[in-house]
């Protein structure tokens, strides 16, 4: 990761602690626990959590495997994480600082790696992908859940634009295509699928990257999701709520192994 995409990053995410732990979180308790389910938790699991944010989903996974870990690169969401875990008494869990594209762990030591809504924050996910099969162990599981951008070219350049126009440190988010050639490239097979819709409140997904109405980004962003409305040009299924608006970000969810051989 480059110096300047790294502070991009930690910039981001420490600005925008308080709204994306606590007043504006993405996941409903619900939503988080549809996600420890899909990842198949067993007893006897050692699991990582890459780029964990403040540690939600892994004291999630907490309560159902032997020991949980969570990495992440900036560290105000690792305090936050750790602040969770004293108030839910979770003895089973530990938070490391660090980078995605490099882990900071042996070969083969997890039996569980999730990673999920942070691949389109990184330069290289085919790079984080490879280092998660490196530490993941040869019987292991690894979850990935990110948002899907549109197969078509003029919609995809549109909604990376929009994200980005939202939030500085987004870089690219993928195709499904994408996501599953490099899958493929990787040897790894899809055990479980889903494709969820997962309508959002502008307001409150604004709010999550640190932007008030006043801010030019938040205007900015406002404006080009109206004008997209027509044809869904951009992807989001923009409807009018309102003073507020709401979009679906199309989220992909999978369980994968190791291809056989």
């Amino acid at each position: 990761m480059s110096k300047k995409h790294k502070e991009a990053i930690q910039k981001q995410f420490a600005r925008t602690l308080e709204a994306f732990s606590k007043t504006a979180v993405r996941d409903t308790p619900e939503v988080l626990a549809e996600k420890v389910a899909f990842a198949k938790p067993q007893p006897n699991d050692l699991a990582l959590d890459v780029a964990c944010g403040p540690g939600e989903l892994v004291l999630g996974l907490a309560a159902q495997v032997k020991f949980a870990r969570g990495l992440d690169l900036t560290y105000e969401m690792l305090r936050r994480a750790r602040e969770f875990q004293v108030e839910r008494n979770i003895s089973n869990a530990f938070f490391d600082c660090g980078e995605a594209e490099q882990l900071p762990y042996s070969d083969h030591s997890f039996d569980l790696i999730t990673c999920q809504c942070s691949l389109h924050h990184t330069l290289k996910p085919e790079l984080v992908l490879k280092e998660m099969v490196r530490v993941l162990k040869s019987d292991g599981r690894m979850m990935i859940i990110d948002p899907l951008a549109p197969e078509s070219d003029a919609k995809f350049e549109l909604y990376n634009q929009i994200e980005r126009v939202r939030d500085p440190s987004h870089t690219e988010t993928l195709r499904l295509t994408t996501f599953l050639r490099i899958f493929e490239e990787l040897g790894l097979d899809i055990a479980r699928q889903s494709l969820k819709r997962r309508e959002r409140r502008f307001n409150d997904w604004m709010l999550r990257a640190g932007l008030e109405p006043e801010h030019k980004r938040y205007q900015e962003g406002r404006r080009l999701l109206v004008d997209s409305m027509d044809n869904d040009r951009a992807g989001f299924s923009v409807k009018l709520a309102g003073e507020d608006v709401t979009i679906v970000h199309n989220e992909g969810m999978f369980l994968l192994t190791r291809s056989p051989g």
